[in-house]
């Protein structure tokens, strides 16, 4: 099956890249990720939790592209295949589009069947992208400060 999103952060292209780049630094951001460990060859161990008692499991591998605005990725092994590619768009400054899309077939036939059916993958890609993009986007606006109670209700002055 075929998933794209497209969501928009609060940050330049270059910090954006960087920080989605490092997908496993923000693990416990990710609820139903039960492992994701970068192994010693640049390739990731990743796991995920679905309905149902499924888990998949793969491992997943950078793959070179010509441009800077974009990485792909596939896998190998484990009961789910991966292909996808991130894509960046710096819309204005301090703005930029990513789109994800990701081709992916399920190896086990029911877990297969329930998702073209109910459409798990999709519910927790959407689940996991609004997670990250909220702790990205608390994490790059500064806190603001409180405004007192008390002033609305002082003396006026002239």
């Amino acid at each position: 099956m075929m998933l794209q999103k497209t969501f928009h952060m609060s940050q330049s292209l270059d910090e954006c890249r960087a920080r989605l780049s490092n997908l496993q630094s923000y693990r416990r951001h990710l609820v139903r990720v039960t492992k994701a460990t970068v192994t010693s060859s640049k390739t990731t161990d990743f796991r995920f939790r679905g309905p149902l008692g499924f888990e998949a499991r793969t491992v997943i591998a950078n793959v070179e592209t010509g441009s800077p605005e974009q990485f792909a990725f596939e896998s190998w092994g484990g009961n789910i295949d991966l292909m996808g590619l991130v894509e960046f768009d710096e819309v204005r400054p301090g703005c930029t589009e990513v789109t994800l899309a990701v081709h992916y077939v399920i190896q086990n036939k029911l877990y297969a069947w329930l998702d073209r059916t109910f459409g798990f993958v999709d519910a927790f890609v959407t689940a996991e992208l609004r997670s990250l993009r909220s702790h990205f986007e608390g994490v790059a606006t500064p806190v603001a400060e409180p405004e007192p109670a008390y002033g609305l209700l002082g003396p006026l002055r002239a």
